[in-house]
């Protein structure tokens, strides 16, 4: 391995663990995803926005999928909630983050 293939491999293992966690490895039921395979550009397209949420719809690890984006989005830097981009779980980007960040209720002044 020369130093190139390090400093990529490095690269690449650092950003598995970013993205996994400890295993650096993908969670299992990712190969039982209705999305499995495609073309993720498509899921950070605006125009698919609908197309995809149509696959995520009839996708049978739904659950699992949308509990791991929201708990990644959740963990580590607050960027990743205020800029959530693409559509994951169903979810487009300001839908997660309308989770993350629920409106309040306007407050009225008491006297």
């Amino acid at each position: 391995m020369n130093a190139d293939d390090q400093t990529s491999y490095a690269g690449y293992r650092a950003l598995m663990l970013v993205l996994f966690g400890r295993s650096g490895q993908p969670p299992a039921w990712r190969a039982q995803a209705a999305c499995a395979g495609q073309d993720t550009e498509e899921f950070f397209d605006p125009k698919r926005i609908e197309a995809v949420k149509d696959v995520c719809a009839g996708c049978p690890v739904l659950a699992e999928c949308r509990a791991d984006q929201l708990g990644w989005e959740s963990s580590g830097q607050g960027s990743r909630r205020y800029y959530a981009s693409g559509t994951v779980a169903g979810l487009s980007g300001p839908e997660r983050k309308r989770l993350h960040y629920p409106r309040t209720p306007h407050r009225t002044n008491v006297a």
